[in-house]
């Protein structure tokens, strides 16, 4: 069993969050290109107005997987967005792993991920995730938690393939 995050489920996840206009408190802009979102925009809603907040940038692999999500902040001083923080997805057999990684404004790339966690399909509607932090003292990762999430529907949250 493969488990993969698609260009679908990300237009579904973008479908959801604007369908109640006048009660969220974030607008959200996407740029569409070839039926799959490249980018989200959030922009906060303060009465009539509406002010820069996050932009998310995704990356897909050659079988529309999600492999990439990128946070950019926006710097009101400057006008720009800049980079924050990305998730970096990766697929096995078993599942994915999604590791979070911060911006390094130093070395102007991505630190090297100081947790992830690992998504698996035990069964019809059951995913484990195992979630692992960096121990600073011996370099390796230990497990830092798990949990078993049960839900109606995991066609929700991934697409089997």
């Amino acid at each position: 069993m493969n488990t993969i995050i698609t260009v679908t489920t990300i237009m579904s996840m973008y479908m959801n969050l604007t369908t109640d206009v006048e009660n969220n408190k974030h607008c959200y802009n996407a740029e569409i290109e070839n039926g799959r979102i490249n980018a989200i925009e959030v922009y906060d809603k303060k009465g009539e107005y509406i002010t820069a907040s996050l932009k998310r940038l995704y990356t897909y692999d050659e079988e529309n997987r999600l492999v990439m999500r990128e946070t950019l902040k926006w710097n009101k001083e400057t006008m720009s967005w800049e980079k924050h923080s990305c998730l970096c997805y990766n697929y096995n057999p078993e599942g994915y792993t999604i590791e979070k990684r911060f911006w390094n404004e130093t070395k102007h790339d991505y630190a090297e991920a100081k947790e992830y966690s690992h998504y698996m399909v035990l069964m019809d509607n059951v995913l484990a995730v195992n979630s692992y932090k960096l121990d600073e003292n011996s370099g390796e990762f230990a497990l830092a938690d798990n949990m078993l999430v049960m839900t109606s529907d995991t066609n929700k949250l991934l697409v089997e393939d």
